[in-house]
């Protein structure tokens, strides 16, 4: 008899589970970021999914979210798959002025103005020789520690983005 669990891949994704979902107090800036799920809406504290519901997003912007998650998850899902556009996809990732982070800091500027809102920057942490980046990869300048969540992030206040500490 065959599984039909074995055909999950083609459907769409289930509800994220309430575990999953983010519980802090309203308010709490948020971050864009991709986490192989549907909704690219993270918590920077507890870096789970903020409901999109819970903001006033127009038409246009969630329609900026959906397309920029479409796309950035097109580019990771490269990535992660670890063969022929490896090392592209991850140079597109890790450019902070390629097309997909362009675009993702456009949109964070939106959002920005309905909560505030930061980037996630994409850095290799599976490499060996891995050290998270101590100065901004947009402006240069010296990156601030945010400690308040489950774990270190670094911050650039002035351009919005956030990334893995130490």
């Amino acid at each position: 008899m065959l599984d039909p669990d074995r055909y999950f891949k083609l459907h769409p994704p289930p509800e994220t589970p309430a575990d999953e979902k983010c519980v802090c107090e309203p308010g709490k800036p948020i971050k864009l970021m991709p986490a192989l799920g549907f909704n690219p809406l993270h918590c920077i504290d507890c870096n789970l999914e903020v409901a999109p519901e819970s903001f006033a997003l127009s038409d246009s912007l969630i329609e900026h979210i959906a397309s920029w998650r479409s796309v950035h998850e097109a580019v990771n899902c490269l990535w992660l798959d670890s063969r022929e556009y490896e090392t592209w996809a991850a140079e597109q990732l890790a450019d902070i002025n390629s097309p997909i982070n362009r675009r993702g800091m456009a949109l964070r500027k939106e959002l920005d103005a309905v909560r505030r809102c930061y980037y996630w920057y994409f850095q290799d942490e599976s490499v060996d020789s891995f050290k998270p980046v101590s100065r901004c990869p947009s402006c240069q300048e010296p990156l601030s520690v945010y400690d308040e969540g489950i774990f270190q992030q670094l911050v650039c206040e002035g351009c919005g983005l956030v990334m893995a500490g130490e």
